[in-house]
């Protein structure tokens, strides 16, 4: 008898069928591509990210081979930079005696890769900002001037110590160097005094306590790179909440990041310098802890900024956005500064998606400040870091974030003194 022919062999050859079927659907990848039990997101059997934690984000775009003319601008721009090093002031300084983070953050840049020269002026500024610190207080003082003790100031504030703190994470692990130490000072004083345990950065250490987006996305920068180096969970985790409250308490739908009063009203007009330090937070956030919502933050913000803001006839883009409904800020206009900062946060967000219409925007930006290129200014290297981001690849590399904290040493308990007779 053939049991070919008997309903047992017909399981048996429609189990085998089966099996094969769902061999083939895996496909040559087998189980391992994406575990028994898991899928890519968006497919049948994707298992949802728990909620409050950060999940795996796909992979930066890597570094990519540079267009001819932005490395012409790059070098050009790094050329003038270079040209204004004072070595009686310290560095990179300006003539008021401050600092500029970003002509030392364009040379931390250009000696990770291969140019010593800019790496060891890099480090002689960073050794004459230690000069700085308040030993006393914490944190940094802006700049020369504020260590005179006729006119000595207390008013130091989030958005340069953070920008110096991202420049020591950078360099904290250098030996025989005091960076490192310098760095948890300014931690100290920032946790101190001008933190939120809610969430968020005050703007300086005295005046107002409301949230104010730029200064916050500049702290958020610094925060997130000290974060990456340290692996330090809790400190990332405060910056998921400030993340959290920037897009809840200071976004309207139609305006982008705006700054409220005490009251929660918006007080003025929605700035440039907002939305992009914010939206570059979101990025670094992003390509630190891989957390989706903060990469959909700041692509509808570098979407805003492409709609709202960006000037499509002469290129670049305007300060401010639905000035007629709040009447003109009374804020200092900085539209060389704000416009590199722009122009960086849509060249890094075109490079980390591949979005085109991103990159095109911030090279319509440097292409309209051709002549304010001719005079040579340490500003200058916030554009040129505009420019690099092009072909550089992503500006934080993921954090290893399953290092466990360190265990405080528990001191021995003394055994108890014998009591003495009488």
């Amino acid at each position: 008898m053939r049991t070919g022919r008997t309903p047992g062999g017909r399981q048996v050859r429609l189990a085998a069928a089966l099996a094969l079927a769902a061999a083939a659907a895996l496909g040559p990848a087998g189980p391992g591509a994406y575990g028994a039990t898991s899928a890519p997101a968006g497919q049948p059997g994707a298992k949802p990210a728990a909620a409050g934690r950060p999940r795996q984000a796909p992979a930066p775009a890597p570094a990519r081979r540079p267009d001819p003319a932005d490395l012409a601008l790059y070098e050009r721009l790094s050329a003038q930079v270079n040209s204004l090093w004072d070595e009686g002031r310290g560095g990179y300084v300006r003539k008021d005696g401050t600092p500029s983070e970003a002509a030392v953050e364009l040379a931390l840049a250009r000696g990770a890769d291969g140019d010593t020269l800019a790496m060891g002026r890099a480090l002689r500024t960073l050794r004459w900002m230690h000069g700085l610190l308040d030993t006393v207080g914490g944190g940094y003082l802006e700049g020369a001037r504020d260590m005179d003790h006729t006119t000595t100031s207390f008013e130091k504030r989030t958005d340069f110590n953070l920008r110096r703190l991202g420049l020591l994470a950078r360099v904290a692990a250098r030996k025989d160097e005091t960076f490192a130490r310098d760095a948890r000072r300014v931690l100290d004083h920032s946790e101190r005094l001008l933190t939120d345990p809610a969430g968020g950065f005050y703007t300086a250490q005295f005046g107002s306590r409301d949230l104010e987006p730029e200064s916050n996305g500049e702290a958020l920068r610094g925060w997130w790179r000290w974060c990456v180096f340290s692996s330090d969970v809790r400190r990332r985790d405060f910056a998921f909440r400030t993340q959290d409250r920037l897009w809840k308490d200071c976004r309207e739908s139609d305006l982008g990041m705006v700054r409220r009063d005490t009251w929660g009203k918006v007080r003025e007009p929605a700035l440039l310098a907002d939305q992009t330090e914010t939206g570059l937070a979101f990025l670094h956030g992003w390509q630190a802890a891989g957390r989706d919502s903060d990469l959909a933050r700041a692509r509808a913000l570098a979407n805003h900024v492409r709609a709202n803001f960006e000037d499509r006839e002469r290129g670049g883009y305007r300060t401010e956005f639905a000035a007629e409904r709040f009447g003109h800020t009374k804020r200092f206009s900085r539209p060389y500064e704000d416009n590199a900062v722009a122009a960086r946060f849509l060249a890094e967000m075109g490079a980390a998606t591949g979005d085109t219409a991103c990159t095109n925007s911030a090279r319509r930006a440097w292409t309209a400040f051709g002549k304010a290129f001719e005079k040579p200014r340490l500003e200058a290297a916030e554009w040129a870091l505009a420019v690099r981001a092009t072909w550089a690849g992503p500006a934080l590399a993921r954090g290893n974030w399953s290092v466990a904290p360190a265990k405080k040493a528990v001191p021995a308990k003394k055994p108890a003194a014998k009591k003495r007779r009488r």
